[in-house]
């Protein structure tokens, strides 16, 4: 490795690491003040939240990794320009080109190693999380889709349910079970698609089959029209659908969507958090991009501060626009593809745009 390509990659490798450390404890102390209240109700053991929160460390660090990369690669520029080196470089016959690979070729890496976390360790980790959260310490059930789909009982009814869209609050795929106290079936009802409104569950079409308990002829067949069905449990029983999701890799994601869609379901979010996966770990190389802009044009005009506090604006842009791209696509108000990615494209050619106004 080259003399220059190892200076570079110390220098940024200490600031990354600093920023990481420095957003990843911002974050901790946020959340444990959040969530103080319900450890010290709950009488919830230290230990107890001291393992919560050594879990929610490799989903921290996901998060906060591409502001890292941000402020690392926008400090590590910004201290070879202000201190002359750069010049020094420059003046040697090495190209700004030249100087930036090393940083560009890390923040790739840290793209791929984002992924890998959030595709193996951060499923595991999640919900472990979650199991302390609300199983140890909130003492609270949870209620989740797997793939197979939720099995729940309510009274003398075994409900089935493929899938729960969490922004609608719909339920597709539903199957209620009741029975007589001997365990016959006494009833069966099923919906392809269900909506809560008004404090009841309204399927869009409802089949509905009732049996003899003796002899289980059937008795009746109905098939009804936005009728409310036999299932009580409300939304906010769902509550943990969304953290469940966390804790699906993308090659579960795109199980579970191919799954729906050929089952006839709307599977628009899963494809939403699935090409999310994919692109939101891409979210380090973009910051490079950003950063190292800011570092060359304002470090040399004793505005290191403000330049640093201008792109870590531009990189909290870019999360809010992240996540409103997101919750359109989850809306059906854009294509899944196009929601997960367009923040990223968008903010690239940003980025792009300005190392070209650089060179001008």
């Amino acid at each position: 490795m080259h003399i220059l390509d190892r200076y570079v990659i110390t220098r940024f490798l200490n600031f990354f690491f600093l920023a990481l450390a420095a957003f990843s404890g911002v974050y901790l102390l946020v959340d444990f003040i959040e969530k103080l209240d319900n450890f010290i109700d709950n009488d919830a053991p230290w230990s107890l939240c001291l393992l919560f929160f050594l879990n929610k460390l490799p989903m921290i660090f996901s998060q906060v990794t591409p502001l890292a990369v941000l402020l690392g690669s926008f400090l590590t520029v910004a201290s070879l320009s202000r201190n002359g080196e750069l010049i020094a470089m420059f003046s040697g016959g090495v190209g700004l080109r030249r100087v930036l690979t090393p940083i560009f070729v890390l923040a790739l890496l840290v793209v791929a190693a984002n992924f890998a976390i959030n595709e193996y360790l951060l499923p595991i980790t999640t919900e472990k999380m979650n199991h302390i959260l609300y199983q140890e310490i909130r003492k609270k059930p949870l209620t989740f889709m797997k793939e197979g789909g939720a099995w729940l009982r309510e009274k003398n009814r075994l409900v089935h349910i493929t899938s729960l869209e969490p922004q609608g609050m719909i339920l597709q795929g539903v199957a209620i079970y009741t029975m007589d106290e001997r365990f016959q079936i006494v009833a069966y009802e099923e919906a392809n698609r269900a909506m809560y409104q008004e404090g009841a569950w309204i399927a869009d079409q409802l089949i509905r089959r009732r049996f003899d308990p003796q002899t289980g002829a059937l008795l009746e067949f109905a098939s009804l029209q936005k009728t409310p069905i036999d299932f009580h449990k409300p939304p906010k029983e769902f509550r943990r659908v969304n953290a469940k999701r966390d804790e699906l890799n993308y090659r579960q994601l795109h199980h579970l969507a191919h799954r729906l869609q050929a089952e006839g379901f709307d599977a628009t979010s899963y494809r939403v958090d699935m090409h999310s996966r994919l692109a939101v770990p891409f979210a380090s190389f973009i910051m490079v991009i950003l950063g190292i802009p800011f570092a060359l044009r304002n470090s040399r005009r004793a505005g290191v501060a403000m330049g640093m506090a201008i792109s870590v604006g531009v990189g909290m842009i870019y999360f809010f626009a992240q996540a409103t791209l997101t919750a359109f696509g989850y809306s059906a108000l854009l294509p899944p593809l196009v929601a997960a990615w367009s923040a990223n494209i968008i903010f690239m050619l940003l980025g792009i745009g300005l190392f070209l106004n650089l060179e001008q």
